[in-house]
């Protein structure tokens, strides 16, 4: 798929010593001024809401910030000199980019609990509407445990289980049903009966319609009604195609600005088409069947408009053995001929009861 640009989004990250959640592109913490070390992420905002300010959304292109080999203070890309120690930042260690942190989401997000008067909060707020505290070091609503006697997580695990048995039992199955299918008993059989059919088709030229691509239709057939219809999807945009896209989700940039991205595809429509022209159509199907071993053609009544088009031929023995009956399938007229009722063969059969083969005794 195509990788669609959403937009940015200032992203956050949570303080190692203190615990407060600071501001993406703040580099330094906002409640004991410690900086942001090498090693700690970039999380997916609270409040995701797309940059619009144009200082912003060109500093987010300039690339992953580095750190000073000798303070470890996090600065801009393209800065020559730490703007903490002023030392040279050439040897500087650039933040990983690329990963990852979130899907994007328009939905509000979940009020942050006071921690100084435990009042409720709008999500991305920075102080307290109640006492003025800051919200910094945030704490969301306890998540629902599940009820009493039923730990969480329970009926998950059932259904994974039941799942993975009965997985399992068809697996069983199948195994099974393959060994007792390989598993056959030799037994004498005389032939009691034969059976044979042979069947012929006769077709004549009819005016048929069929259904296509407007650009596939053959040269000479009579072109019906159309309408657009899903045809194939591609990774560019096409005039006219349907725009058919993902989940958003959120790329760290290093920068503590994430860019919102989302795969896309486009789907392409064509005209679909009815047809019609003169085709060849089975009318007629006359068969003959009988229970010897002298099998015959029928006799055909073709006009003079028509022709053969197919001819089939099925030939079938029936076996008896201990009182039991069994059907034994032979391939052509010249293996059958040598089925002579009353005949005495060794047969191979199956567990299910399957003729697999005949030898005569």
């Amino acid at each position: 798929m195509a990788e669609k640009t959403v937009g940015y989004v200032e992203m956050e990250w949570t303080c190692k010593r203190c615990g407060t959640v600071n501001r993406g592109t703040q580099k330094t913490c906002s409640s004991c001024g410690a900086a942001m070390a090498a090693q700690e992420q970039f999380q997916a905002p609270t409040q995701q809401s797309l940059i619009t300010d144009e200082e912003m959304l060109a500093k987010a292109a300039h690339g992953a910030d580095v750190h000073c080999p000798f303070c470890g203070t996090r600065n801009a890309a393209g800065t020559a000199t730490c703007t903490q120690c002023g030392g040279d930042l050439k040897e500087a260690e650039k933040r990983q980019a690329g990963q990852v942190v979130g899907a994007y989401s328009t939905t509000p997000a979940p009020d942050i609990i006071c921690p100084s008067c435990s009042t409720p909060n709008p999500g991305g707020s920075e102080r307290c509407k109640n006492c003025g505290g800051s919200l910094a070091a945030r704490e969301t609503p306890p998540a629902k445990t599940a009820a009493p006697g039923r730990p969480a997580g329970i009926a998950t695990s059932r259904v994974g289980i039941i799942a993975i048995a009965i997985l399992a039992v068809v697996c069983v199955g199948g195994v099974l049903l393959l060994l007792l299918s390989l598993r056959t008993k030799e037994m004498v059989g005389v032939v009691q009966s034969v059976q044979w059919e042979r069947r012929v088709d006769i077709a004549e030229q009819r005016l048929v319609e069929y259904q296509s691509w407007e650009d596939e239709i053959p040269v000479g057939a009579e072109r019906g009604a159309c309408e657009q219809k899903y045809r194939t999807t591609q990774l560019e945009p096409a005039p006219g195609a349907e725009e058919v896209c993902g989940t958003p989700y959120i790329v760290d940039q290093g920068s503590g600005v994430g860019k919102v991205v989302q795969e896309c595809e486009y789907r392409i429509y064509d005209d679909w088409c009815t047809y019609t022209q003169m085709d060849w159509v089975v009318v007629e199907s006359p068969s003959r069947e009988g229970n010897d071993l002298n099998p015959e053609w029928p006799v055909l009544p073709i006009s003079q408009d028509q022709r053969e088009s197919d001819r089939s031929e099925t030939y079938m023995v029936v076996f008896q053995s201990d009182g039991e009956t069994y059907t034994y399938s032979v391939n052509n007229p010249e293996e059958f001929t040598q089925f002579f009722p009353g005949s005495e063969w060794v047969l191979t059969v199956n567990t299910f009861g399957a003729v697999t083969d005949a030898q005569e005794k």
